[in-house]
This record gives structure tokens, C-alpha cells and sequence, in this order.
């Protein structure tokens, strides 16, 4: 299996000091990494949170790792100096701790002027709630609105792990390369920021601005907002899913016709957009239950698609891994897991001229402070310099 393979690096050249843990902060450092950034990612003696869990390697691959007592005067010095020749730095620290550590962007800005400062806190930078430990379940789903407007009606969504974490790291890549290239045009670097409630808030738009239209959340699947914006059980127990939010004039016709029921084209009861969208939904609902019932899913797939409606087959993340469209178009690929596993994991879902461009290797992320050493040598340090700050408990090495 080949080691390394990198292809189109849009950030090659950018240095990164990650100084982050869970999951929001390493999924930003992740994307910058995967466009060819040099990432450090900095972590205490005994580890960053993210290695206790098991999707460390998704994280980190591609990353360099080194350890730092920063608890100590010679640990920050380090650190500091690895600051003097860096180009981004990340943290989701809580905003007291970047400021007992002096790692604030008021102190690191005197150590280089060009550097763009980049967090992400849990609650925002503003309220009685801004210092709270903030993690994905409590700041981005719960906090959010989602957990109980993205469910059926009566229930709660068992909380998702880390999807708001990386749709907030994300996010907060995308302002650091636009930092980059505001620093290209002035010289001056800057500072960027947001949280996952802010990303919560960002995507839960739709409810948002509907409930100000009077739309009541939490839905169900019997009495939805829009019939044709559903799921729908078929015959053999599998699930489709139809989105027509519009065209209806276009779709509906054809799509009885499809269901074998001809003699609902023309009927007074949908012939009004609105009514058969919101106020009638309950009770189209249960006509496409039970013609939808009658059908396989690929039976009702099919005729759907040869009508040209917006449908997809409902599938768990085990046949979406065995997808041959996701397959196809290289959405994952394999390395070789900490654990000596092969282990497929995503690939970075934008993409440039080159289809692999964040397709960062098929190596494991790097043991802890794998590169101690050579990241200190890099910045000038002797090796008797880099003995005594193993010596002294401020470095380890792999």
C-alpha cells in the first residue's frame, strides 16, 4: 500500500499550530491539513482527549504531534517560538484558559504580528454562558433546537456525536482561509471565531424562519409539513424518501398516475398548491402510504425516477459505505488505523481539479510526540537544548 499521497495542496506552505482537543477544533485543523497545510498538532504529555476515542485516526492523519508541558515557563517558551514561524493558530479552549495561559490573541499577536487567530468556544464570546464547557450534544444539538425539532413528534433524538463539531471546524476553516487571503492582500493577520451554538443556529435556519410564519415544531411522518416532502414505507419493509417542494403543478399528476390512482388528477381536493402541501398533507399522506406499500422499493424507485421526481432510497451508514456513487467519487478511503485495522474513513468532501485533492494519506495519525524532536529542531533547538527539556519532563518523545 502506498504511504503517502498527497496531490493538490491549495494551502502547501501554511504552517498550523493546532492546540485544540474532542472534536470541533481537530476537525478544522483536519481540513486545513488535508489542503496541505503543515499542522503541529500540540498536545499535553499524556495525550489529547481525541486519542482516548476511537476515531483519533480521522482526526489526525497527516498531522505531526508533539508534547508540551505548558503548565511550565519552558514549555510556554517552546511553544512561543513555535508561534514566532506560524501561520494559523487553532484552539477550543475555554476563554479563561487561553487567557491563564496567555494564549489570547492580544498576547500571541506580540509575538507575530501576521498570525491569524483562530477558536471555537462552545456558547460564544458573549453572555453569562460564554466560559461553560461546551460539547456537541449540549451547545450544538440540544442547545440548538434540534434535538427536539429535528425528531418525530413526542420524542428526542438520541444525540449525534461530533456532526456539529465538524460542521463548526468547517466552518471555521473556511474564515481561515479567508484571513489568509485578506493577510495576502494587507499583510496584517487577524482574528476569527465561532461556536457551536452559533453553527446550531446557522443551520437550524429553515425552522427558524418558518415558525415565524406560524410552522409548528417538532413534525411527524403522519402529518408532516408536505406530503410530497416525506418518507415512505415500502413492501418489503425499506424506505424511500420523496422531496417535491415544488414544480407541483409539474410532479403531482404524474405521480398518481404512478401510485395508480388516475382518479385523483383533477379532484377539487388537490388542486390547491397550498391545501395539498400543509393543510391536506395528513390525509395524502395515508393515500401514499398505502400505495407506496404495495410497491418494493425498487419497484417504487424506479417509477419515480422515470418521471424524473426528486427520490432516494433510505439507508443506514453501513450500505451507505457500500454505496457505489459514494464509492465511486472517492468519498472514503482506507488507511491503516492505530490499532492495525483497515479502517475506511471519509475523505474531505470538497473538492479542486484534482478528485483525491484531501485524500491526505493512507497512514495512521502520528503516535504521541512522534515528532517532539523533529519539530524542535526545526526551530533552532540543539540537541542537548532538546535533551534537557525531555530530562525535565517538558517534551517526551515517541
Amino acid at each position: 500500500m502506498e504511504e503517502e499521497k498527497r496531490m493538490y495542496e491549495p494551502l502547501k506552505g501554511v504552517k498550523v499550530i493546532d492546540c485544540s482537543h474532542a472534536g470541533s477544533g481537530p476537525s478544522c485543523t483536519k481540513i486545513l491539513t488535508e489542503y496541505g497545510a503543515d499542522t503541529i498538532w500540540v498536545e499535553p504529555l499524556k495525550g489529547t482527549s481525541t486519542r482516548s476515542v476511537f476515531k483519533y485516526d480521522f482526526y489526525a492523519t497527516g498531522k505531526r504531534s508533539i508534547t508540551l508541558d505548558l503548565k511550565s515557563d519552558k514549555g510556554m517558551a517552546v511553544l512561543n517560538k513555535l508561534i514566532q514561524h506560524t501561520d494559523v493558530f487553532v484552539s477550543n479552549f475555554r476563554t479563561a484558559a487561553l487567557s491563564r495561559l496567555k494564549l489570547t490573541y492580544e498576547h500571541l499577536k506580540l509575538i507575530n504580528n501576521r498570525i491569524i487567530y483562530a477558536t471555537i468556544t462552545g456558547f460564544g464570546e458573549e453572555g453569562s454562558d460564554a466560559d461553560n464547557p461546551g460539547y456537541d450534544p449540549v451547545a450544538f444539538w440540544a442547545r440548538g433546537g434540534m434535538l427536539v425539532d429535528f425528531a418525530e413528534k413526542g420524542n428526542l433524538l438520541h444525540p449525534p456525536i461530533a456532526v456539529g463539531d465538524i460542521a463548526t471546524g468547517q466552518a471555521l476553516a473556511g474564515g481561515i482561509c479567508a484571513s489568509l487571503y485578506k493577510r495576502e492582500k494587507t499583510g496584517e493577520g487577524s482574528r476569527v471565531f465561532t461556536s457551536l451554538l452559533a453553527q446550531a443556529t446557522y443551520l437550524n435556519h429553515d425552522a427558524i424562519i418558518e415558525s415565524q410564519y406560524g410552522e409548528k415544531y417538532p413534525k411527524c411522518r403522519c402529518a408532516p409539513r408536505r406530503a410530497l416532502l416525506n418518507t415512505y414505507r415500502c413492501r418489503d419493509n425499506k424506505w424511500i424518501v420523496i422531496t417535491i417542494p415544488s414544480d407541483f403543478d409539474r410532479y403531482f399528476p404524474s405521480l398518481l398516475n404512478v401510485i395508480g390512482r388516475n382518479d385523483l388528477i383533477g379532484d377539487p381536493r388537490w388542486t390547491c398548491i397550498e391545501d395539498t402541501m400543509y393543510e391536506k398533507a395528513p390525509e395524502l399522506v395515508e393515500i401514499l402510504d398505502e400505495a407506496f406499500g404495495k410497491m418494493t422499493q425498487e419497484e417504487a424507485l424506479a417509477a419515480l425516477e422515470a418521471i424524473d421526481a426528486p427520490v432516494g432510497k433510505v439507508q443506514n451508514t453501513k450500505e451507505m459505505m457500500k454505496d457505489p456513487q459514494v464509492l465511486k467519487n472517492n468519498y472514503l478511503f482506507e488507511i491503516q488505523s492505530s490499532d492495525s485495522k483497515a479502517l475506511m474513513i471519509p475523505a474531505n468532501p470538497v473538492k479542486f481539479a484534482d478528485k483525491n485533492c484531501g485524500v491526505v494519506g493512507f497512514k495512521r495519525g502520528p503516535r504521541l510526540g512522534a515528532h517532539s524532536v523533529e519539530i524542535l529542531k526545526e526551530h533552532g533547538y540543539t540537541e542537548a537544548e532538546i535533551q534537557d527539556l525531555v530530562d525535565n519532563n517538558i517534551v517526551s518523545q515517541c
